[in-house]
């Protein structure tokens, strides 16, 4: 009831909403007479298939400006009226996105039945938005050999990152959340919408397992800075847009496939060196994409469906199966090098979109979309055998909306729209394992093998949202105001094969970590609302865009109950119905843009924006974080001297005081509830109290040739509100602080054998305190920053002789400083977090890490990427080439360096607070500093197009990786067998592909 209530005040405060993701570009202008004077009440029409209504007119205002809004992609001709002057038409005026095309006119006195046609070339300078944006439409979708996601499109923009690995040709290189980053910002700051509104998950607030089905795809809008007030994050905004229905049937087929047997080898010596054995590489590799749509009622009632079927088998680097998998007594990972392991990866969906247009001005859409992924295993690499990994599926994921668009008048338009995702994902281990069987983790190479060494889960989800946005426009203001609502709910039900994973260092036990699980979480997200108000003014050539927008973000978790486990008997705690975080806030969002000359040729972009972190069911952290049931202590560590070496803990694992072969719980709550977590009350809430970032751009677009745009842009970002976590139990003054020296290793910087200062070690009377943890915010301890900057040139071309170029390069740096923090918090010096991001992500240290107090302030290497995609139909013979190019930096590389008790006790004067058979895990090199081999991907197709009437067909050969490079993706970070690569770029492999259109 709650929910209705929020839906119908909004439909009365906004009046309803625009077009604005099917509908955002704009034609705009200004009307003259021949002296050069300025004409009002000149009508304007544009015309186009695309439209609801067919035609859209508007009238110049006293100012002879005219501004016609969310238009749909799609060719239009613009036809300028007014009594006692010749009419004047401008044909073949393209529009993708939400690009501003200006198209001025000039009238002489005349008949108004007198109709002048003029030509010229679409307008390839937007002179009035600051937003950036890329637009992959049916163009780069049919022609430009890649893996058909949204990823795999938007890495092809300058200053991209692809969190999630590397993919070549859609072998399945990214992860099951993969994400776009630019300029500095993170993961979590990138939204998915369809048709608009939002589709991200709800843990996150970001991110979409789903990838795009292409045949049910118009185009794919990316933004990639300076973004409207329509939205709260500022990272990468990826738009998908529905392909819908029309008057005539039409169809559409694409297939591709290959296999090892069309693959060849990029296994170089110096790979060898490095210790792989077996590269990346295809096993199968194909995918099966129909779509056809057409009328179910001619002028009123349209469909258009899409099935898609992808599937991907990769041999993974080096990695081979376990013959030791299932085996009680084996405690040694043995690869079976005649069976080297796999990642398979299968997506199957299903998309219908029905469009009704129920009168001249009121249509109406519906899309469903339906699911099935499974990454099966998730991510095995030749640090994580086969059975350490997990499976994730998702054996159903379901996207539905509905929306209405309406263009009242020439200056009013609404759209409405609504909509549910249902989900479920599961994380879970290998069929072929046995219940109770323990992982390990060997400490001297990172390697992970026997069982996972974390819980497994299913995580069931559902989301409702709404959008409403309302636009006024005249000939020098385009006003909207709007307001988006997303809720939901999620369960997260967590288990284990066994409650124990031991820790080995060259086969020796030193340590184990215990678990209590089962455990059952469940989520709210209340209100993750967002109201916005924004105006565009023109005033001779220079437009000002102006806008605020309003966030509220509420969650909630209901009563949960949690029973005994098995290191855990006696549990039994029930957790009442709890509020979690209200954050409240008001951010601006600033662009100015001049069109220098006065001609459309040359637009001077500033751009000022602040936005907010993208939040979830878990609120600012992760979900098992803020929920008050995550208070449960559900692992510990404990060091372990395996004295007759039978791997059995000889000891009482209820028992938390050290006993037999074990030392005590790092934490002795386990098991219980963390009595003396606390969280400051403005980390949970209030007026600006949320993670955000400032944005500024600067930069100057010119249009070169018809057709043919460059642009060179400077951008800032930089963050705010940083989470801390402040453990009372302890102070700074309980560490004892010491010096290690690295070893001398030549890929160490200066050939290593310096001093490592700013080492912790809790003192021993301290050690296995109770945990009294204080969530806050930095500002309570110091100062703290992180900020990225960095230059863009880019490069936009589509001339008329079938020729498309577009890339440029991106360069810029990193700087994070948290020294003030950390030297309050030692504490904050260990964790699994990521403190820089920059062109590439930079971790900041990997799990139990300690990262030395001298790297508190980073000064990340100043990181290039260099991409271009373009593609040429060659005349009369119609032979497609095309391709793309991506020269990236290589992996980050860190330094993770085990120091033995005997050695850190010549510096400490002691041994280590956590036992003398322990070791202590730290990075001897400074984050960001470092990295891996340049990697340079060629891809390249050649087809030839078939036309018969209006079927077409395109038979074309891919060649991925033309130049065969053989870069690491990504690196063993421990020493031992530090730099290994556990991912190679995959060898140059052909993939065929049809495409028929009729």
């Amino acid at each position: 009831m709650r929910r209705f209530a929020l839906c119908m005040f909004a439909l009365a405060v906004l009046v309803c909403a625009p077009a604005a993701a099917f509908a955002q570009a704009s034609i705009v202008g200004l009307v003259k007479d021949a002296s050069g004077a300025v004409l009002p009440g000149v009508t304007i029409e544009a015309a186009s298939p695309a439209l609801i209504e067919k035609v859209r007119s508007v009238v110049t205002d006293g100012t002879g400006q005219y501004r016609i809004e969310r238009l749909r992609p799609g060719t239009y001709s613009v036809t300028f009226t007014l009594p006692g002057f010749s009419t004047v038409k401008r044909e073949g005026i393209e529009l993708t996105g939400t690009f501003v095309a200006t198209v001025n006119a000039d009238l002489r006195v005349g008949s108004i039945a007198e109709t002048i046609t003029v030509s010229g070339e679409t307008p390839v300078v937007d002179v009035q938005s600051t937003t950036r944006q890329r637009v992959m439409d049916r163009e780069i979708l049919d022609n430009i050999p890649s893996g058909r996601t949204q990823y795999n499109l938007g890495v092809l923009i300058p200053g991209v990152v692809l969190g999630g690995g590397q993919d070549v040709g859609g072998s399945g290189g990214q992860t099951a959340f993969p994400d776009l980053q630019i300029h500095g910002s993170k993961a979590s700051d990138s939204v998915e919408t369809m048709g608009g509104m939002s589709i991200s998950v709800l843990n996150t607030g970001s991110h979409q397992p789903v990838r795009m089905n292409p045949a049910g795809t118009q185009e794919v809008v990316l933004d990639t800075a300076s973004g409207d007030a329509e939205y709260a994050v500022g990272g990468v905004r990826i738009n998908r847009v529905p392909r819908e229905g029309s008057n005539t049937f039409n169809a559409t087929f694409f297939g591709a496939f290959a296999n090892g047997g069309m693959q060849g080898s990029n296994l170089t010596q110096r790979l060898r060196d490095e210790g792989v054995q077996a590269p990346d590489s295809i096993k199968t590799n194909w995918e099966a994409n129909v779509g056809f749509g057409g009328p179910i009622k001619r002028d009123k009632f349209w469909f258009y469906f899409a099935a898609r079927e992808l599937r991907s088998s990769m041999y993974a680097a080096g990695l081979y199966v376990n013959k030791n998998v299932n085996n009680p007594n084996a405690w040694t990972y043995e690869p079976d090098l005649s069976r080297q392991a796999t990642n398979d990866r299968t997506q199957k969906d299903g998309q219908i979109r029905l469009t009704w247009q129920a009168t001249p001005r009121n249509k109406i859409g519906a899309t469903w979309q339906e699911a099935v992924l499974c990454w099966c295993p998730q991510a095995a690499r030749l640090t994580s055998a086969l059975e350490a990994e997990s499976q994730r599926a998702y054996p159903k994921r379901r996207i539905t909306q509905l929306e209405w668009t309406s263009p009242v008048t020439n200056r009013l338009l609404f759209e409405v729209s609504g909509g549910v995702i249902w989900g479920v994902s599961n994380d879970f281990p290998l069929s072929i394992l046995s219940p109770g069987t323990i992982g390990v983790v060997e400490q001297s190479n990172g390697m992970a093998y026997r069982a996972p060494s974390d819980f497994s889960r299913g995580r069931p989800e559902r989301v409702d949202s709404f959008r409403g946005v309302a636009s006024y426009i005249t000939g020098a203001h385009a006003m909207k105001v709007g307001m988006t609502h997303r809720s939901g709910s999620q369960r997260e039900y967590r288990f284990d094969l066994s409650p124990l994973t031991f820790r080995l260092n060259n086969g020796v036990p030193n340590q184990l970590t215990q678990r209590a699980y089962p455990v059952d979480f469940e989520s709210h997200v209340d209100h993750d609302m967002g109201v916005f108000a924004q105006d565009r003014w023109t005033v001779r050539g220079l437009t000002l865009t102006a806008g605020v927008r309003y966030d509220y973000f509420a969650n909630s978790f209901p009563e949960q109950h949690v029973g005994p486990a098995q290191l855990a008997p006696t549990r039994d705690i029930t957790f009442p119905n709890t509020k979690g975080t209200s954050y409240q806030d008001i951010t601006p969002r600033l662009g100015v843009a001049y069109d220098l000359f006065g001609d459309g040729k040359t637009a001077i972009k500033v751009s000022l924006n602040k936005y907010v972190a993208a939040l979830g069911a878990g609120g600012l952290i992760a979900t098992d974080t803020i929920n008050p049931a995550a208070n449960l202590v559900v692992s510990t560590t404990r060091s372990w001297n395996d004295i007759n070496r039978d791997f059995v803990p000889d000891c009482s694992l209820v028992d938390l005081n050290a006993n037999g072969e074990c030392g005590r719980a790092a934490n002795t709550n386990f098991g219980s509830v963390r009595a003396g977590t606390a969280y400051d009350p403005d980390f949970l809430g209030g007026w600006g109290k949320r993670n955000f970032n400032w944005e500024f751009s600067a930069g100057v677009q010119h249009e070169l040739a018809p057709r043919v745009s460059t642009e060179v842009g400077y951008f800032r970002r930089w963050y705010g509100n940083f989470p801390v976590t402040d453990n009372r139990s302890v102070s700074a003054a309980d560490y004892d602080t010491f010096s290690l020296t690295a070893p001398s290793d030549p890929r160490l910087p200066g050939g290593g054998g310096y001093s490592i200062s700013g080492l912790y070690d809790l003192k021993p009377a301290k050690f296995g305190l109770p945990l009294d943890n204080l969530i806050s915010l930095s500002d309570n301890y110091g100062k703290q920053v992180e900020y990225w900057q960095g230059v863009d040139f880019t490069l936009n071309a589509r001339p008329r002789n079938g020729m498309m170029v577009q890339g440029g390069l991106s360069t810029g740096r990193t700087v994070a400083d948290n020294c003030e923090v950390v030297a309050k918090l030692p504490e904050m010096l260990v964790s699994s977090g990521t403190l820089m991001r920059g062109a590439v992500a930079i971790p900041l240290q990997s799990t139990n890490v300690w990262i030395p107090q001298q790297f508190c302030r980073q000064t990340g290497k100043l990181l290039t990427q260099v991409k271009f995609l373009g593609s040429y139909t060659i005349p009369r013979i119609d032979v497609l080439f095309s391709g793309t190019f991506q020269s990236l930096p290589g992996p980050a590389i860190q330094a993770n360096y085990n120091a033995p008790n005997t050695q850190v006790r010549q510096a400490l004067g002691r041994d280590l607070s956590a036992g003398a058979n322990q070791n202590l895990s730290f990075n001897i090199a400074e984050p960001g500093r470092l990295y891996g081999q340049r990697i340079n991907q060629l891809d390249l197709r050649v087809a030839k197009i078939l036309r018969y009437g209006r079927n077409r067909a395109n038979v074309g050969v891919d060649i991925y990786n033309a130049l065969n490079g053989s870069s690491a993706v990504s690196l063993n970070n421990t020493f031992g067998t530090w730099q290994q690569p556990t991912e190679v770029l995959l060898a140059r492999f052909i993939k065929l592909n049809l495409q028929i259109d009729f």
